[in-house]
């Protein structure tokens, strides 16, 4: 065994050494973990030996999701945006939901139970399971029927699924055996050596199979032939799962060690295979995106309309056709371009063969540059309007709502307040409507809206149900509307820390929320690292990785499908010193994706001299911001006027 990684990569690997990085502790976990798989956003899970499901946010933070009440192994995110579990003591695979609803998804395979200990997805939707004690492997369709899929191994612990369709499974002789065209007869791929019996498999892009030695404290890298390319050494005698995982490429492999209680974390040279939730047509437009809304930055803005690019790929080999015109494809790539002429376009490729592909772009016809100003986290400034009603003659008497009128005034600012429902001895129900008339009289510059029910806990909605967002928004948009009256509501917000699930956006998105902003960054940095890389994303609700990666560049972009707008926050202002104000706005003005709209977001508690992180130039930061983009010429606007406030002029 070597010494140490580097000895490792130097001695079996050189061209992987430059490029791997340290072993690192994550987490350390309540019980053993043993099982991890990352989801759609490469945001790790594990399964620990106390059957708690637990999402790792960043190092040594972590969200529970649920119980199984058994004792969970191996895990895999299925296309429909579930966990499912192998538990063995429930002798079944689970099926846990972004909300932490369990249920058994399979306990009988071919008629007869199993203890399932790995299991791995499809591209089709199906799973594959090992049953080690029964020495057979398991398939279990999308809707929960399982079929023996092949007693080919004595003892298979390991399996794991390529994207392009062969199967591995290890046994606990240490010989690895492949699968391929569906077969159910395998090839022995490769016979392990050293210490340690394989247990959790994951593959990279390149083929390459990682496979944690239980038992032998190393993860052996077998090369697409076979062969041994890597050993990394793992300060555990015990890796007894692993999964690829992390921002903003899915570039970690993080490891279960069952000694340590700790998940590893480990950056590779290649990123993990394409994932079952990636998909990967025969033909696609690469650019645009689908849901992107484009602007003069984008394209040449003529008297017809909006010339633009369009990129794509055919891996068919003959000439594609875009919007009905003919267009050659060149080495698999097409290129060609595009007059956008209304709001909402939707660009076809069609290939041979019947095959084609569709998306929706929008074009921001009548776009400038504009700015809005949003605060959360707002509840104090309502307490105290609410316990000094007797004496307040006006809500400005408040300081807090008083300092953003001083914004208004001097500089034209527009002011978001997303608020809670209720803080320690206060509610909002306590909210006079004695001040309405003034609500409404400054609704030319005032928007409120639901932030959440209360500042605690974190991630509030990160596992919750969409009725409890639903009932909390409802609850908070019934008092706003009773004293300060529907002129000052907004379809916009920012959900308190920006982390809904699907079901928890539609929800709001049903109760007439049509734009979220978030900051799509990255939250478990290591040293040396930038926004977008760590572990889990930050204020980025519940869009996938290629969604989420595209809005780290953009201002704004649309999921169709669901009909919502996402904004991007370019400058949280309790977050950047004084000094780097200026400097951060001018960097992000270079940037012509990011330049076209300012979201400018502050917190309300550091306003406060109480507060453990209360800032003294609270107001100096926030008026250098607004100071900055009024004098470059941004206009202050509301999301919900026009087209996210650009108005036709």
């Amino acid at each position: 065994m070597c010494g140490t990684l580097l000895a490792c990569f130097l001695s079996a690997f050189p061209a992987w050494a430059a490029e791997a990085g340290p072993v690192v502790a994550i987490l350390h976990a309540r019980a053993a973990p043993r099982g991890v798989a990352s989801s759609s956003q490469a945001s790790p899970f594990i399964a620990d030996a106390g059957g708690g499901i637990t999402q790792v946010l960043r190092r040594n933070v972590a969200d529970p999701l649920a119980n199984t009440g058994g004792n969970p192994a191996g895990m895999a995110f299925g296309i429909d945006g579930n966990l499912y579990v192998a538990d063995r003591a429930r002798k079944a695979i689970l099926k846990i939901t972004p909300w932490g609803e369990t249920s058994v998804f399979a306990d009988r395979c071919g008629g007869r139970p199993f203890t399932p200990m790995h299991i791995a997805a499809s591209a089709d939707g199906a799973f594959y399971f090992t049953d080690t004690l029964d020495s057979r492997v398991c398939r279990v369709d999308a809707g929960g029927k399982a079929a023996e899929f092949s007693r080919g191994v004595a003892g298979p612990t390991g399996i794991a699924v390529a994207a392009a369709g062969p199967i591995f499974v290890a046994g606990r002789d240490g010989k690895v055996w492949k699968f391929t065209s569906n077969r159910k007869r395998p090839t022995l791929f490769a016979t392990l050596t050293g210490e340690g019996e394989p247990s959790g498999m994951a593959l990279d892009e390149k083929g390459n199979l990682y496979i944690a030695r239980d038992g032998g404290g190393v993860v052996t890298v077998l090369g697409p032939n076979g062969e041994t390319a890597a050993s990394y050494s793992i300060p555990d005698r015990h890796p007894v799962d692993l999964a690829f995982g992390g921002l903003p490429d899915m570039r970690s492999l993080y490891i279960c060690g069952a000694e340590s209680q700790t998940l590893y974390k480990l950056s590779t040279p290649f990123r993990s295979q394409r994932m079952p939730w990636e998909p990967d047509p025969p033909l696609a437009i690469t650019e645009p995106v689908d849901g992107a809304i484009l602007n003069r930055h984008d394209g040449e803005a003529t008297a017809d309309g909006l010339t633009i690019a369009v990129r794509g790929y055919s891996r068919h080999g003959a000439a594609v056709r875009v919007n009905g015109v003919r267009v050659p494809v060149r080495s698999g790539q097409f290129e060609t371009s595009l007059v956008l002429r209304e709001f909402q376009t939707g660009i076809v490729v069609e290939g041979p063969r019947g095959s084609r592909r569709q998306i929706t772009v929008l074009w921001d016809r009548f776009s400038y540059p504009r700015y809005r100003m949003s605060t959360d986290d707002n509840i104090l400034w309502l307490k105290d309007i609410a316990r000094h009603a007797d004496a307040y003659r006006s809500i400005f008497d408040n300081a807090y709502l008083a300092f953003w009128r001083e914004m208004h005034r001097k500089y034209g600012a527009r002011v978001h307040f997303n608020i809670y429902y209720e803080t320690k001895g206060f509610n909002l129900s306590e909210m006079p409507d004695k001040f309405k008339p003034e609500w409404k009289a400054n609704a030319d510059w005032i928007r409120l809206s639901f932030h959440a029910r209360a500042n605690d806990p974190a991630q509030p909605y990160q596992h919750a149900p969409a009725e409890q967002i639903s009932r909390d928004n409802r609850l908070v948009n019934q008092e706003i509307e009773r004293f300060a009256g529907r002129e000052v509501m907004s379809d916009v917000t920012t959900v308190h820390y920006g982390a809904t699930t699907l079901a928890g956006a539609r929800a709001l998105r049903a109760q007439g929320i049509r734009t979220m902003a978030g900051y799509f960054r990255a939250q478990g940095a290591l040293p040396g690292e930038g926004p977008l890389t760590g572990d889990s994303p930050l204020v980025s609700y519940y869009l996938p990785l290629a969604q989420w990666r595209y809005m780290t560049g953009r201002d704004y972009w649309k999921d169709t499908k669901e009909d919502i707008f996402f904004v991007r926050h370019d400058m949280v202002i309790n977050s950047i010193p004084l000094p780097q104000i200026v400097p951060q706005l001018e960097k992000i003005a270079a940037d012509p994706h990011r330049a076209e709209i300012f979201e400018l977001m502050i917190h309300e508690q550091f306003f406060y001299p109480d507060y453990v992180a209360y800032e003294p130039d609270y107001r100096q930061r926030v008026e250098t911001a607004i100071e900055w983009v009024t004098r470059h010429g941004y206009k202050p606007v509301f999301y919900g006027e026009g087209f996210l406030g650009a108005a036709a002029r």
